[in-house]
This record gives C-alpha cells, sequence and structure tokens, in this order.
C-alpha cells in the first residue's frame, strides 16, 4: 500500500512538472498569435497580455498588402528551396565515396568535412563578406545560397555517411559485378534506403535557412532581395512598433516550416537517430 501511494505521489509529481514545462514552452506561442489578432489601441488600452477583444483576422490579409511583405515571402522560399536541392545532391554525393570507397587520404578528408561542424558563422562573416564582395556576388541572391549551401554540407555528409555505413556492402559489390556504376549504385540502391534520414536533412536545413538572419542581414542591402526575418523589421520604425503585424508576419512565416516539422516529426527523430550512431 505504501509503495502504491509513494508510486502514485512520483507519478503525479513528474506529470506535473511536465504540464508546467508544456505550459512555459507553448505560452510565448499563445501570446504571438494573441498579439496578431488585436489592434495597437487594444494593446495600449488593454496591454500586451490581455486576450483580444474582438479576433481581427483581417490582419492575416492585411499582411500581404502591406510592405514587401509578398517579395520577402517569395526570396525565402526561391532561397529555401535552392539551397536544399544543392544540399541534398552534394551531401549524397559527398557521403557516398566516404561510406563505400577506397582512396588515398579519405580518413583525413572526411575529418577536414567534420572539421566544418566546429566553425561558428560569426568567425568567418567578414572573410565571407570580403570574399563575396570581390566577386561581386555581394547584395544578391547567390550571396544567400551559397554560403547556406557551404555551411550545411558537412552535417548533411555526416549524417547521411553514418546511415549508409549500415547498408550491407555485399548489395554494391553484386551491383557491380552485374555491370552497374557508382552512380547507378547510388541512384537505384542507395537512396531508396535512405527516406528516413533524407526527410530529416531537408527539414532540418529549409528551417535554418528560412529562419536564417544573420547573413540576410549583412550580405543584403537591396529592399527587394531581402527574407522574411529581416522583412520584419519593416513593421519597425525608429521610436514605434507594429506589434499586431510584427506578430501577423511572425505566424505565417512560421507557419510552413511548423507544418512541415509536425508533418515529418516521426521520420526525423528516426533519421537523426539512425544517421548520427550507425557507424
Amino acid at each position: 500500500m505504501t509503495m502504491t501511494r509513494s508510486l502514485l505521489i512520483r507519478r503525479t509529481l513528474v506529470y506535473a512538472v511536465m504540464i508546467c514545462t508544456a505550459l512555459l514552452t507553448i505560452s510565448p506561442f499563445l501570446l504571438v498569435i494573441s498579439t496578431s489578432l488585436k489592434t495597437m489601441n487594444e494593446i495600449n488600452i488593454n496591454g500586451p497580455l490581455a486576450l483580444p477583444d474582438v479576433f481581427h483576422w483581417e490582419n492575416f490579409t492585411r499582411i500581404w498588402e502591406v510592405g514587401n511583405f509578398v517579395t520577402y515571402y517569395k526570396n525565402s522560399l526561391i532561397v529555401t528551396v535552392v539551397v536544399v536541392a544543392f544540399v541534398v545532391m552534394l551531401s549524397l554525393l559527398g557521403a557516398y565515396p566516404f561510406a563505400f570507397m577506397k582512396f588515398k587520404g579519405k580518413g583525413i578528408f572526411f575529418l577536414i568535412v567534420l572539421w566544418g561542424l566546429t566553425i561558428p558563422l560569426d568567425l568567418i562573416i567578414i572573410p565571407l563578406f570580403n570574399n563575396l564582395k570581390s566577386m561581386g556576388l555581394l547584395n544578391t541572391i547567390w550571396s544567400l545560397i551559397l554560403p547556406q549551401i557551404a555551411l550545411n554540407i558537412p552535417f548533411s555528409i555526416f549524417l547521411l555517411r553514418g546511415f549508409m555505413k549500415d547498408i550491407p556492402y555485399a548489395l554494391l559489390e553484386s551491383a557491380r559485378i552485374d555491370g552497374s556504376t557508382e552512380a547507378k549504385n547510388l541512384y537505384y540502391i542507395i537512396m531508396p534506403m535512405l527516406y528516413a534520414p533524407m526527410v530529416s536533412l531537408i527539414v532540418f536545413t529549409a528551417i535554418g535557412t528560412w529562419n536564417n538572419f544573420m547573413l540576410p542581414t549583412i550580405l543584403i542591402q537591396n529592399d527587394q532581395l531581402r527574407t522574411l526575418p529581416v522583412g520584419l523589421n519593416y513593421f519597425q520604425t525608429k521610436f514605434t512598433m507594429d506589434f499586431p503585424m510584427i506578430a501577423t508576419a511572425a505566424v505565417v512565416s512560421a507557419l510552413p516550416v511548423a507544418l512541415v516539422y509536425i508533418a515529418f516529426q516521426r521520420n526525423i527523430l528516426s533519421g537523426v537517430m539512425v544517421g548520427a550512431l550507425k557507424e
């Protein structure tokens, strides 16, 4: 009886802590959504934490009519799609030889790739700025695409190589005996077996690219080339901030990646575990 009561108390405490943690985690999102359905007058009169008197759904239509929000959204979409496509293609081509092929200096080259995981963007932003300027790419859409491809490649190769190492090498040997090339092995044998880590890679790369703030802020001065994270500053002036519009823009910009993450949550978790642990 004592054990049952003690177990019940422990479970109650665990559930209480989990519920409090969940409320603390979700409260900022609820605050942003609540703010997006208000007006500035309501915020000034009732305070930022009060619930809306009336749900102003027109904010979600107005956001597309003011400023360059449509342009920012289009730029973010273009950059994200191109970066994800190139990262997936290059990481597959890079991970395959590290996993299945033998060549001189293979270990050293792989260590160089892993070294890229330890280099923060803050450390290379100044030389990156100077290099892009000398190549004439500064203040172009490619100044957002190329660096983000390079920054995502090390983790992508590490993730896919870890999963590829668990695929039986005999499959490739049999295919080679039948006359298959390395390109066909990658496309017809390896890629169909990489669904979970590929989904993880695509989602992580898309979220990171979509939410990147530092690169567009430093490398882009043309307003027509800015992306959503920087474009939110349109609703902020020197002396005032339009909080409802900022919150509405934040909700609209976060919605695509949130839906993608929720839809592929199981694949993301399984892909990361498999790709990171199977060596």
